[in-house]
C-alpha cells in the first residue's frame, strides 16, 4: 500500500497485525491484547483461537505478538514511537478518544496514527446496524467504556462501531476542539482505502496545538490565488481537522494536491468535496475530467441514507 509506505516510517507499532494482511512494515512492533499465553483479560484466549484459525484458513502462519497489551493501554514512554498502525481495529475499541490520548501520549510530535476502519458494509451483520454517532463516541469517552464494562451485555470486543469516514472527521474534529493537550492533523484520507478496499483510511500526525479555524481559513484563499500551493495543502487540512463540513477547503486541498503533482490525494479531497456537494458543477466537472467518469455517490452512505427515508 502505497500510502502505508509514505507514512509508517520509523520505530513503530501495529496493533492487531494480522500475518494474511499486515499494514506496517515487517519491522513493527506486534501489539495484540493475547499471543496464545500472555493476555490482558482471560476472555482473550478464546479471540486468540479464533485469530488462529483465521491465519490458518487464509494459508498462513500466525504472526508475532511481540508485546501484549491493550489498544487504550501502551507499554511505551511519552513520545517514543514514530507511528502507530492499525487496520479493522478501531471498531474493536469502545472508547475512541481515550485511545487516540494514549496514542498521542507515546507518538513523538509529528508522529503518525494510520487507521484503516471497515465501511459499514465490509460485514454484513454491521450493514443493517445505526452508524454509530458521535454523541455515542462522547458518551463512551465521558463514562471511560471498555470491553469488560460492557460485558456481558455485549460479545467480547466485537464490533462497538460502524464507521463511515465522515462519521470519523467528525470524531476528529470534536476531539480537536476539546483542548485535550493532543491535537491531531488530518494528513490523508481515502473513502475506500488502497489496501484491500472495503475498509476507510484516515491518516493523522500528532500536534500539541492547531491554529483557529478562523485563522486557517482566513489564509487559505489567499494562499491558493497566490500559488503558494504547499501551503494552502497545510491550511487547508488545518481548517479541516477542525471542520470538515467546509466543501471549499476540500475543493482548494484538492485544486492544490493537483498543482504539486499529487493526483491520488487530489481526487480523494475531491470526493469529499462532492460528498458534501454533490450538485456542484465545477466540482463535478473537475471529477469528470480527473477520471473520465462521473461522480458517484459512495454506496455505502447511499445505502445508508436510504434507511433513514
Amino acid at each position: 500500500m502505497e500510502l502505508a509506505r509514505q507514512w509508517l516510517q520509523g520505530k513503530g507499532v501495529e496493533l492487531g497485525r494480522g500475518a494474511h494482511n499486515p499494514l506496517a512494515p515487517a519491522d513493527c512492533i506486534s501489539v495484540a491484547p493475547c499471543d496464545g499465553v500472555n493476555y490482558v483479560d482471560e476472555r482473550d484466549l478464546a479471540d486468540y483461537r479464533v485469530y488462529v484459525q483465521e491465519q490458518q484458513r487464509h494459508g498462513r502462519g500466525v504472526d508475532q505478538v511481540d508485546v501484549v497489551a491493550d489498544a487504550t493501554v501502551l507499554p511505551f514512554a511519552a513520545g517514543e514511537l514514530d507511528y502507530i498502525a492499525s487496520s479493522h481495529v478501531l471498531e474493536h475499541v469502545p472508547d475512541i478518544f481515550s485511545a487516540w490520548l494514549e496514542w498521542g501520549r507515546v507518538l513523538r510530535e509529528g508522529g503518525i496514527s494510520f487507521m484503516i476502519v471497515p465501511k459499514r458494509d465490509a460485514l454484513v451483520e454491521d450493514s443493517v446496524r445505526p452508524i454509530t454517532g458521535l454523541d455515542a463516541h462522547i458518551e463512551a469517552f465521558q463514562h471511560k467504556m471498555t470491553p469488560q464494562s460492557l460485558s456481558p451485555g455485549l460479545p467480547w470486543r466485537t464490533h462497538y462501531h460502524v464507521f463511515t469516514l465522515q462519521g470519523l472527521f467528525a470524531a476528529l474534529n470534536w476531539f480537536n476542539q476539546q483542548g485535550l493537550g493532543v491535537s491531531w492533523l488530518l494528513e490523508a484520507q481515502e473513502e475506500s482505502d488502497s489496501k484491500v478496499g472495503n475498509g476507510h483510511t484516515l491518516v493523522l500526525s500528532k500536534q500539541h496545538t492547531l491554529p483557529p479555524l478562523e485563522e486557517s481559513i482566513g489564509q487559505l484563499g489567499a494562499a491558493f490565488q497566490s500559488e503558494r500551493y504547499a501551503e494552502a495543502v497545510l491550511l487547508a487540512r488545518q481548517a479541516l481537522s477542525l471542520n470538515f463540513r467546509i466543501h471549499e477547503a476540500w475543493f482548494i486541498l484538492a485544486m492544490s494536491q493537483l498543482q504539486l503533482g499529487d493526483s491520488r490525494a487530489a481526487v480523494q479531497s475531491l470526493t469529499q468535496a462532492l460528498v458534501l456537494q454533490p450538485k456542484h458543477v465545477e466540482y463535478r466537472n473537475m471529477y469528470q475530467q480527473l477520471l473520465g467518469q462521473p461522480f458517484s455517490y459512495p454506496l455505502s452512505l447511499v445505502d445508508y441514507l436510504a434507511r433513514l427515508l
